[in-house]
């Protein structure tokens, strides 16, 4: 398989590719593929209702987007945070191409300034890993192919003039601290669902004691396909998985 990736890279171009693969995988994941590979995607159609307000970080090529886009209906909202100048135009051109008009672009990073950062896609074993992307300065000692210098804004001023939010996907590549520091208030307000990938565990630590000062508690998607409560197991474990963060 990663021989038939870098043949591809190598005759599309790093763009092209990504492009072509995000299109297949949404008409393939439209038509009800994957359910067993990405359980927490389908899990959003038990999760998400009409008319919801949805917050998409990291929204990279539009897969949760255009799901969540679909599930809300032409009632609801889904805001979508992307930084990545080439990111951003294969989302808008998949988000298009799905017909949905309730989605809005961010395109900055989430931090704890109004600022520019510097984000990196790494490069390993000759692939570059666009699903990587992330702040740089979060893992110094990873090889970036590829760095952008994008613009940074703290979520809760971003946010502050929200009349709802609902659902929030986070997925930032081990910088889902920062950006749950900084946006306290919001959680505060709305009391939204929280779905987050973590991985490393300062990370993750950092994640469940902010959130667990706002009165939020860790879920884990069972086989079953239901939340139930996450152990210290879970907690404690050195593998990438997303946990889920319900108010109680």
């Amino acid at each position: 398989m990663k021989a038939l990736r870098k043949l591809l890279v190598r005759a599309l171009g790093f763009e092209r590719y990504i492009r072509f693969v995000s299109r297949v995988y949404l008409r393939l994941v439209g038509a009800g593929w994957g359910r067993q590979k990405y359980p927490e995607l389908f899990f959003l159609e038990k999760i998400i209702r009409p008319g919801f307000v949805c917050l998409d970080i990291g929204a990279n090529l539009g897969y949760y987007s255009v799901a969540l886009s679909r599930l809300v209906g032409p009632e609801g909202q889904v805001l979508a945070v992307e930084p990545i100048p080439d990111f951003q135009a294969i989302w808008q051109d998949n988000v298009t191409l799905s017909g949905y008009p309730n989605l809005t672009l961010l395109p900055y990073a989430l931090g704890g300034q109004n600022t520019t950062v510097q984000m990196g896609t790494p490069e390993r074993n000759g692939l570059l890993h666009h699903g990587m992307t992330k702040v740089a300065a979060s893992n110094p000692d990873e090889h970036y192919a590829r760095t952008y210098d994008v613009p940074m804004r703290v979520p809760d001023d971003l946010l502050a003039h929200l009349p709802r939010l609902d659902f929030v996907k986070c997925d930032v590549e081990g910088f889902e601290h920062e950006v749950f520091r900084h946006m306290q208030a919001t959680l505060r307000r709305f009391r939204p669902l929280i779905q987050t990938e973590l991985n490393g565990l300062e990370n993750r630590r950092a994640v469940v004691a902010v959130l667990d000062k706002l009165g939020y508690k860790p879920f884990v998607l069972s086989e079953r396909s239901e939340l139930v409560p996450c152990s210290e197991a879970q907690l404690s474990s050195a593998v990438t998985a997303d946990f889920y963060f319900q108010p109680v």
